[in-house]
């Protein structure tokens, strides 16, 4: 089995013609039909049923297309990084990362994308709700982390990833530790701490004006290391992604009536032609276990 019949048993499954897919691979028909069919061989089993006009694959094709689809990424990825590695360059993946989820629910999985893919250097970008669309669509970044508001964006494919929980955090000692669940009402008896860069941050607001609550807002920021730290040093409370929470001297407990939580989902661009290094990171993502 070589790289080029690989390539020419997807240009065939794609297309289902020969014709065009020999064009698609720049090689005649009869040298695609030929290598397609020692790749049959070799294999012990027909991938392509023919009947005249009529083309489709079998059942061995179709259990087969996905291993050969990760062959042909991995044929992309290896030719992209030895020519980035010649020309001094290495091989990138540009990740957006909204700035309140924490890296506790993620750490593994950047981890075994960097066991697995060694050669790829992953670089992680700081971004905001509102700046995600366009940094995907100008190509400035592959993909994004995000937590979504609103309506898809029409130009844009989202992965759901987990959902995370959103909890009440506060000093060790505070009386709202000797709770299970800590009433939304409650929460608005302290002072607060405002996460000016939450995405939800509207829509908890509106939340509690439409249950009649008025939050005495302490303070404000849009650092979420000031943030954990104002409130580890008992200067209010927040309502803050479980997730999110870095400081081991915090802590918290889940909101009740109603309780609050947010979907996590990885954005790309839609109808694109998927560079091989964000292909190998969006099939990590589906294969991996988020319930841990």
């Amino acid at each position: 089995m070589d790289f080029n019949q690989v390539r020419y048993f997807l240009a065939v499954s794609e297309t289902l013609n020969f014709t065009r897919a020999a064009e698609r691979c720049h090689v005649s028909q009869p040298a695609l039909t030929q290598a397609i069919k020692r790749l049959e061989s070799e294999l012990g089993g027909e991938l392509i049923h023919r009947d005249g006009r009529f083309t489709e694959l079998t059942q061995l094709g179709k259990t087969l297309q996905v291993h050969f689809q990760q062959i042909d990424r991995t044929r992309q990825l290896v030719r992209a990084t030895a020519r980035a590695q010649t020309s001094g360059e290495a091989a990138e993946l540009n990740i957006g990362l909204m700035c309140t989820i924490g890296p506790i629910a993620l750490s593994e999985l950047l981890n075994r994308f960097h066991a697995e893919h060694p050669m790829v250097s992953l670089v992680l970008h700081d971004v905001t709700p509102s700046s995600i669309a366009d940094l995907l669509l100008s190509g400035a970044i592959d993909g994004a982390i995000c937590s979504r508001r609103g309506a898809p964006h029409r130009q844009l494919n989202y992965i759901e990833l987990f959902e995370e929980p959103i909890v009440v955090a506060f000093a060790q000692g505070h009386p709202l530790s000797k709770l299970a669940v800590v009433p939304l009402q409650t929460v608005a008896e302290y002072r607060y701490v405002d996460r000016l860069h939450c995405e939800f941050r509207n829509d908890f607001l509106q939340l509690c004006a439409d249950c009649e609550l008025d939050l005495d807002v302490a303070f404000r920021s849009q650092r979420e290391d000031w943030i954990q730290s104002l409130i580890r040093d008992g200067m209010g409370v927040s309502v803050i992604p479980q997730y999110s929470l870095l400081r081991p001297t915090l802590d918290y407990r889940p909101v009740s009536d109603p309780p609050l939580s947010r979907r996590i989902e990885f954005a790309t661009v839609a109808d694109h032609s998927t560079a091989p290094t964000l292909a190998l990171f969006v099939e990590l993502i589906r294969s991996h276990n988020w319930t841990g």
